[in-house]
């Protein structure tokens, strides 16, 4: 039987074939998220996330990304000497032609000082290195040195000339950016990533808990907790953001100790103390640079102005943690908000009896745990980027089972192999390597900056399903594998009760240093 197609149909589909077949050629391969992972970035860890059309396109991402970093930290560092805004801090009274992008950070750090009245101001670092010396000798500035450095603060920093792009510096207060710097870094990297590529689709940018997302993805970020921060706490709030930006400034990575108490690192210029009463604030914004500004401020602010404040700003919302714990939200927070999911371990038998029987003693309702541990840079540069290897942390019972696994870090995506053997004896249990393939965990966590390569993780005494554990012998395991590096484990066993100890695990080629610490909540 033949079936004649009218000449009109014909001529049609000899149009619109070729279109679709076009269209399909233009359509590229499906895209795929390539994650890496830097330690010693500006200071801090980086996770860049890419979305891809191809391997090769989203490692030339990484790649700019880094180069960029290099590029701007040898313009705004306020640590390098040789960068161009510490050797701009080094002339006095000579209006200087500086790098455009030093012009426009300072340009925006004047915007801040006069929007904030006064609480973000660059000139703090002066306070910033006061306070260091007096936490050196253990104690606090007196009235007079307080009263001397806000003196000093009073006097302009530096004078812009519009028309020929010049800076003069006037002062010999020392100056620092860092509070607005590292988000001008970030949200330019992050740009760079994308570049003018069309197989780069999204990036997701993240440099010690500061967070840009870009393209055409959506990510979602945890929010940690200022109180007792740790890679296993859960997050206070959790928020999917598109095209925007993440920064979280709180005082509980850095700041000074003065005969037992904790005083924060951020400084309110107007009266030069430590900031106090508030925690933690996340902010939300179009651009990095702002959000880091604006999340530096509510640290100095009063909660209440500080909602003002933000209530005033277009695109911004804010959530702030107080020290009493509780959480304020400005009015468009909850548009970003999701539920905070917990997805539990897949179920495994057990051996052993080591769920604590319901009238036992739960001890991670009293004690906890604290794991830390340091990786370990290349030997000899404390400056240079490494790459983090794979790391595995967990607890064992007295039959050598995993009782508990606090950190997992694998290549669960692109580039290069899923490296879950390499982790040999965490990965020897079949229903534990699981927790790789099936558990829905986020990771991407906006937090205060902390060091690179120094991490904390927490045990609360329970198993992977949320069961309480019973007291006695446990052993803490850390493992690491790297690409082209070495493999290393580290095992120390421990007796779970009512006595506090602390315990130094040493090191290794991967692992630097590691200790634990437990004690009553």
């Amino acid at each position: 039987m033949t079936i004649r197609i009218p000449t009109s149909m014909a001529r049609l589909a000899g149009l619109v074939l070729p279109m679709l077949g076009a269209l399909a050629a233009e359509a590229g391969p499906p895209a795929r998220d390539f994650e890496f992972r830097h330690e010693n970035v500006l200071g801090t860890s980086m996770e860049l996330r890419v979305r891809a059309e191809t391997p090769a396109a989203a490692q030339a991402a990484e790649a700019r990304v880094l180069a960029e970093i290099d590029r701007l930290a040898a313009i705004l560092s306020g640590y390098d000497p040789a960068s161009d805004f510490r050797r701009w801090q080094a002339t006095i009274g000579q209006p200087q032609i500086v790098a455009p992008e030093l012009y426009a950070l300072l340009q925006a750090s004047d915007r801040w000082r006069e929007a904030s009245g006064g609480a973000f101001d660059p000139r703090v670092q002066v306070l910033t290195e006061l306070w260091a010396r007096c936490a050196r000798l253990d104690r606090r500035p007196t009235d007079h040195e307080l009263a001397h450095v806000q003196a000093q603060m009073a006097r302009p920093a530096w004078r812009l000339e519009p028309d020929g792009k010049t800076a003069e510096h006037l002062s010999d207060v020392p100056l620092s950016l860092n509070s607005i710097a590292k988000g001008d870094i970030l949200g330019r990297a992050a740009e760079a990533a994308r570049a003018s590529d069309p197989a780069i689709l999204g990036v997701l940018l993240n440099i010690g808990g500061d967070i840009r997302v870009i393209g055409e993805v959506e990510r979602t970020v945890g929010i940690t907790p200022p109180i007792g921060d740790s890679e296993t706490a859960g997050p206070i709030a959790v928020v999917t953001v598109k095209n925007r930006s993440v920064a979280t400034s709180g005082n509980y990575q850095r700041g000074f100790s003065i005969a037992g108490k904790w005083y924060s690192h951020i400084f309110d210029p107007r009266t030069g103390r430590p900031a106090s009463g508030v925690l933690s604030s996340t902010v939300i914004a179009d651009h990095a640079a702002d959000a880091n500004a604006i999340a530096t401020t509510l640290n100095v602010l009063p909660v209440e102005n500080g909602l003002r404040w933000v209530a005033s700003i277009p695109g911004v919302e804010c959530l702030i943690v107080t020290v009493d714990g509780h959480l304020h939200k400005s009015a468009g927070w909850s548009k970003y908000e999701r539920p905070i999911r917990v997805t539990a371990a897949p179920a495994r038998p057990r051996t052993t009896p080591a769920v604590a029987e319901p009238n036992a003693s739960a001890w991670g309702q009293t004690h906890e745990l604290r794991v830390n541990f340091e990786l370990r840079g290349p030997e000899g540069n404390t400056r240079r980027r490494y790459q983090r290897p794979y790391v595995a942390v967990w607890v064992e019972d007295h039959d050598g089972l995993a009782a508990r696994t606090l950190a997992l870090w694998l290549q669960k995506r692109d580039p290069g192999p899923r490296w879950h053997p390499d982790l040999k004896r965490w990965y020897r249990d079949d229903q534990t390597r699981k927790l790789a393939d099936d558990t829905d965990l986020i990771d991407t966590i906006a937090r205060a900056t902390r060091p690179p390569g120094k991490y904390t993780v927490t045990w609360d005494g329970k198993d992977d399903h949320g069961q309480p554990l019973a007291p006695g012998k446990y052993t803490i395991c850390i493992e690491a594998a790297r690409e082209h590096g070495t493999y290393q484990l580290i095992r120390k066993e421990i007796t779970i009760g009512n006595t506090p100890f602390t315990a130094d695990l040493g090191g290794n080629p991967e692992i630097k240093a590691a200790s634990i610490d437990y004690h009553q909540k």
